[in-house]
């Protein structure tokens, strides 16, 4: 599958121009955004919704996200924070969706904004456990083999199936598992 390829390739090596852009408030951002990385965002947030229509409303939530939160966010990565970004809100979505299958209400607490207290906490014990987290996951997934860590990668946060990532890798499934 040529397709897993086509993702990886269109994360820019260098997106501080697309950060410049946010930064000065022009509105070409979210068009670049979504010519760089709409493939992307939309064939994950498509995995997790299977939706046409909430994939493009989840989407487009997340391109005013972005746009509210740059500045004063500065992403090292621009793509994974957008990927995480849509990841989350689509996620969000799909439990928002669940509830309401199970009875729920339309204000049940959204989970929303939860990830963003948690970051903008001002708690110095809760930043530095972040830190180490993060820290500690970016060993363990550089000491992994390349292959291996592409797999990981495919797997739990692009969502790819099992047959999906056997066929972009060329192994067998019990291989991808």
């Amino acid at each position: 599958m040529q397709r897993t390829e086509q993702l990886r390739a269109s994360g820019a090596q260098d997106d501080s121009d697309l950060i410049a852009l946010y930064e000065s408030r022009n509105e070409r951002a979210i068009r670049e955004t979504q010519a760089r990385y709409g493939t992307i965002c939309e064939h994950l947030v498509n995995r997790i919704l299977r939706d046409p229509q909430d994939t493009e409303e989840c989407i487009s939530d997340t391109m005013l996200h972005i746009w509210n939160a740059i500045p004063p966010a500065k992403p090292k990565s621009f793509r994974a924070f957008l990927v995480t970004v849509a990841k989350r809100l689509a996620l969000n979505r799909l439990e928002q969706r669940q509830a309401v299958k199970r009875g729920g209400t339309e204000q049940d607490v959204s989970l929303d904004t939860l990830p963003d207290v948690l970051e903008a906490s001002d708690d110095t014990a809760l930043a530095a456990e972040q830190r180490m987290l993060k820290d500690a996951f970016r060993r363990f997934l550089g000491s992994l083999p390349k292959q291996t860590r592409l797999i990981m990668i495919d797997r739990y946060w692009l969502m790819y199936s099992v047959s999906e990532i056997a066929e972009a890798h060329g192994i067998s499934k019990s291989a991808s598992k």
